[in-house]
C-alpha cells in the first residue's frame, strides 16, 4: 500500500483550486484582525470582515464558504440573526464556526440546530486555528 503525499504548505483550496471565501463577524475589533491572519496565513479568501452588526441588517449578506463568527454576549437581536444564518448556512452547505461563552452557550446551541456549525467555548487561538484546520 503506497502512502499519499500531502502538500502541507498548500492554500485553503476547493475542488477547482480555489481559495476558500471565508467571512469573519465579531465585535472585538482585535480579535477580528487576529481571525483575518489566521484565515489569510492559512490560505482563505476573506470575503468580508465585519462586526455582527451587518449580519443584523434585513438584507441577506452573502454567505462565504466558511463564516467566523464570535459572538460572546448574546441579545435576541443577534440570536434572531443567529437563526437565520444557520438555516442559509444549512442550505447552502457554508461551514460555521461560532464562539462565545459559558454564559451564551445554551441560546447559541439553541439557534444553531441545522448547520452542524463548530462551536467553541471561551476558545483561545490555537482552538481557533485548529477549527480553520477541520473546515479544511
Amino acid at each position: 500500500m503506497t502512502q499519499a503525499n500531502f502538500a502541507y504548505a498548500a492554500p485553503a483550496n476547493d475542488a477547482a483550486g480555489l481559495p476558500l471565501a471565508l467571512a469573519i463577524y465579531a465585535d472585538r475589533a482585535h480579535l477580528r484582525a487576529q481571525l483575518r491572519d489566521d484565515a489569510e496565513a492559512a490560505g482563505f479568501r476573506i470575503a468580508e470582515a465585519g462586526g455582527i452588526d451587518a449580519l443584523l441588517a434585513d438584507e441577506a449578506r452573502p454567505l462565504g464558504d466558511v463564516v467566523l463568527l464570535d459572538c460572546p454576549q448574546v441579545g435576541v437581536d443577534v440570536l434572531a440573526a443567529l437563526a437565520r444564518l444557520d438555516m442559509r448556512a444549512a442550505h447552502t452547505g457554508a461551514q460555521l464556526v461560532v464562539s462565545t461563552s459559558v454564559e451564551g452557550l445554551e441560546d447559541v446551541f439553541g439557534c444553531l440546530d441545522q448547520s452542524q456549525p463548530q462551536i467553541l467555548v471561551d476558545p483561545s487561538r490555537a482552538e481557533r486555528v485548529i477549527a480553520l484546520g477541520r473546515v479544511l
